[in-house]
């Protein structure tokens, strides 16, 4: 048997093996954090965490202004990026070393830096030159390394597309201990990822089109559909019996065409988990690139009834989005009026969406029998009146010309509203009951 001077070396040394070995496995910290997300008209940042600076050489005192820059090459081989929040301008101390991590993120700015129009909290930065693998890393004067600090910078009427920033998360580490890291976080906010419209199916310029519009730098796969028979089961009567689709893209030209929508791509749009109900109605599941699109829901030889025109973004995670959708049909009274449905979803915080009811203006496009006198009314998915407008100007005139896209008729109605991720309703009618050809439309304008 062996004497205990013998174990007492030997449970020292192991525990401290362990004690070692659990050390260099632990999580590291979070380091810190930079979020930055659109809130109503501006876009946020926040940040919070502790820095290491071992491994970091210092550089210099100095002044530094809270400021973006989501890439500063336009070619792409001396590329970098930096943000910095806090206040609008305080004294840091600089240090720099290598890093791993991002070049950029988001797109060469013309403008090259966007400074904060107000902030708070401590100063805190990045700026990476990935060419050279350099990171520079901005702390307060008198900053003690591994301590917390906090802040906040907001860039007033901007958006992530103004400030040419891509929703992602970005981290840059310089070490592989606790805190030896930054993060950016840029959450995107809600997307319109469907848009719907009911309406009245006649003929001629009674026709119901939809039209919508893709933005972004890549394609964007959709899913359009025309219903009829299976809105019986809702309780519709007088439906449109046969619905055909007809796509057209922004030069007028046609790119798609669907009566049956078994006749073509069965499988890829059972795929999606969108088949109409009725083997009668009509579908069409098509990549688009950016620009406008026009979608045509028409009866089957001259055929009219109430039909259903759905428009469905299925592809999630591209630079590519669905920024407007409009629908133009017959607006009649009950059960007739034309009813727009869209949901936003995905992301964080909440989105801004503009709502139009046209009649009037349609006239200028020499379109007879238009709504005289639209109403509108916003309504979400609890069923709750968000906002009801009649006359644009009778409410929000300021904020609704502020935006560029106030109504071409002192009659036509218009919603300002700032909507987080849900299902929505706008009902466009006549005044008085008022009946005839108008136009609903939904923008996302943030």
């Amino acid at each position: 048997m062996k004497s205990l001077r013998f174990f007492k070396p030997t449970l020292a040394t192991t525990l401290a093996i362990i004690l070692a070995w659990l050390l260099s496995v632990r999580p590291a910290q979070a380091g810190y954090t930079v979020t930055l997300q659109q809130v109503g008209p501006d876009v946020v940042a926040t940040g919070s965490g502790a820095i290491d600076l071992f491994g970091l050489n210092f550089n210099s005192s100095g002044s530094a202004n809270a400021r973006l820059i989501p890439s500063f090459s336009c070619t792409g081989v001396y590329s970098g990026s930096a943000i910095v929040t806090g206040p609008t301008s305080s004294s840091v101390n600089n240090y720099s070393g290598q890093f791993t991590g991002p070049g950029a993120f988001g797109v060469c700015s013309t403008s090259h830096s966007v400074s904060a129009s107000s902030g708070g909290g401590d100063m805190v930065g990045i700026g990476v030159r990935y060419f050279f693998k350099v990171v520079n890393i901005s702390v307060p004067m008198g900053y003690v390394s591994g301590t917390a600090v906090s802040d906040s910078a907001t860039y007033s009427g901007q958006t992530f597309a103004t400030l040419g920033v891509t929703p992602g998360t970005y981290i840059w580490k310089w070490g592989t201990g606790a805190n030896q890291n930054f993060t950016l976080q840029i959450l995107p906010g809600p997307n319109i990822t469907n848009f719907s419209a009911r309406a009245s199916v006649q003929t001629g310029p009674g026709v119901t089109i939809a039209g919508f519009i893709v933005t972004g730098a890549t394609s964007k796969q959709v899913v359009v559909r025309g219903l009829g028979p299976s809105l019986t089961q809702s309780g519709v009567s007088g439906v449109l019996a046969d619905p055909t689709l007809q796509l057209i893209d922004g030069s007028g030209k046609t790119i798609f065409i669907n009566d049956n929508w078994k006749d073509l791509q069965q499988t890829g749009i059972q795929a999606t988990g969108l088949a109409p109900p009725n083997d009668a109605e009509s579908a069409m599941r098509i990549a688009l690139q950016p620009g406008n699109y026009t979608a045509i829901l028409a009866g089957k030889n001259g055929a009219t009834g109430v039909g259903l025109v759905e428009v469905y973004d299925i592809e999630t995670g591209v630079a590519a989005a669905l920024t407007n959708a409009s629908t133009r049909g017959f607006v009649g009274t009950d059960e007739n009026v034309m009813i727009a449905g869209f949901i936003a979803s995905g992301g964080n915080g909440s989105t801004q969406v503009m709502v139009r009811g046209l009649g009037p203006a349609l006239t200028q496009f020499g379109i007879s029998g238009a709504l005289a006198d639209p109403e509108l009314t916003l309504v979400d998915g609890n069923g709750n009146i968000v906002r009801s407008n009649n006359n644009w100007k009778d409410s929000q005139q300021a904020e609704i010309q502020a935006t560029g896209k106030a109504p071409p008729n002192d009659l036509e109605a218009a919603i300002l509203a700032t909507v987080p991720a849900g299902n929505y309703t706008a009902i466009l009618s006549g005044n008085g009951g008022g009946t005839g050809i108008g136009l609903i439309e939904v923008y996302k304008l943030r």
